[in-house]
């Protein structure tokens, strides 16, 4: 029997081993830190108390035991993978031997390093941690300080970054306030959301009529944009943008991009600014036949174009790679990766959302709203 082994319980991890789970003649063991995946797509809603931890989060254990007996997990941390030996070695030193090594490490808030102490004043959302501390920011402000401040002084959330996950955690939170406390927003005290983006528009490199959606939405929800100038420093209080703007701020959340997670290894394997792998169209770790990389750690190219992680290129990927292992052992050949765009939705606050269904009908409020939830619901149901 083969083995496979799969560093990294995210979502292209998970859906790797749901196709794996199939194939009863192939050995998985499943690594991960944590005995929890954190649903990153839906952390908008974590964020901003609308959602609990359990709507955010799968259990690994649970949900690897509902499987055939070929699917294993271990709470481990790899720390290492050494090709020619095939093996990885853990945080106990313990060392596991592979036929085929699957690298599903996800990514982490990239907090850029040209910008001095941005990463010292703002809290990023990628991890159950970090969103915990937002969470608990937001939620004690929403419910204690409005009605106890006295003071004639606003509080000020900036988002850093204009991009999927800046809007939907924006609109989430002004559209909690303005819905179920509008008290919060009197004469005296009131909490002001806030996007800076160093690009010219909101939801950068989208279609126009989900910009141009977007862009009414955050008005209607009075949240302020300054876009088109990039963080040129941060420090306690305040943020300074490469125009001379000077924004004040109480709360810095900074979602502006992702830096993959790599893994030691016995070999320097070529990476890009990201930190992402360069992988082959099979997504085979450049150099290397038997180690794939997946989601947000490749760098993925379909038709000669660069793939920005998405939730659906995790997805996609997991289940290529665990089909293209399969066929080879049977000696069956596979064609290159392609990415599918099913389109995008966006949460906008409350029951409100917008997308583009086949990345091409354009659908916006309640009913895109729906498709959303639906779509979110259909992919946890896998997993519990």
């Amino acid at each position: 029997m083969k083995k496979v082994i799969i560093i990294g319980a995210s979502y292209a991890g998970l859906y790797a081993v749901k196709k794996f789970s199939k194939y009863k003649d192939i050995e998985v063991i499943l690594f991960d830190k944590n005995d929890y995946h954190y649903m990153q797509v839906e952390s908008y809603g974590f964020v901003s108390t609308t959602y609990d931890i359990s709507d955010v989060t799968i259990d690994i254990n649970k949900y690897i035991n509902s499987l055939n007996k070929n699917i294993k997990f271990k709470k481990e941390k790899v720390e290492f993978f050494d090709s020619d030996l095939k093996e990885i070695t853990t945080a106990t030193d313990t060392k596991y031997s592979y036929d085929y090594l699957i690298i599903a490490t996800g990514s982490l808030t990239n907090f850029p390093i040209q910008v001095p102490n941005i990463k010292k004043y703002s809290v990023g959302i990628k991890t159950i941690q970090s969103a915990s501390k937002v969470l608990e920011t937001f939620n004690s402000l929403i419910n204690k300080k409005a009605y106890k401040n006295n003071s004639a002084k606003n509080f000020n959330i900036v988002i850093g970054g204009a991009g999927l996950s800046g809007v939907e955690v924006a609109a989430q939170m002004a559209a909690l306030i303005k819905d179920k406390f509008p008290k919060i927003q009197n004469n005296s005290f009131a909490i002001n959301i806030i996007i800076v983006d160093g690009m010219k528009t909101v939801l950068p490199n989208m279609d126009d009529r989900l910009v141009d959606a977007c862009k009414n939405r955050l008005e209607e929800l009075n949240i302020k944009t300054y876009l088109g100038s990039f963080i040129k420093d941060v420090d306690e209080n305040k943020i300074y943008l490469a125009n001379e703007t000077i924004i004040d701020y109480d709360y810095f959340i900074f979602t502006g991009g992702i830096k993959a997670v790599n893994i030691k290894s016995s070999k320097d394997y070529e990476i890009n600014k990201l930190n992402q792998y360069i992988v082959n169209g099979n997504l085979q770790l450049k150099g290397e036949r038997d180690i794939f990389v997946i989601g947000d750690a490749a760098e993925v190219i379909s038709n000669n174009k660069y793939i920005a992680p998405t939730a659906q290129l995790a997805i996609q990927s997991g289940k290529y790679v665990s089909t293209y292992i399969r066929n080879e052992l049977l000696y069956k050949y596979t064609e290159e990766f392609t990415v599918k765009s099913n389109g995008v939705l966006i949460s906008l606050g409350g029951n409100y959302a917008i997308g583009l269904v086949y990345n091409k009908y354009f659908v916006e409020g309640f009913f895109a709203y729906l498709i959303k939830k639906f779509v979110a619901y259909s992919h946890k149901i896998k997993f519990v």
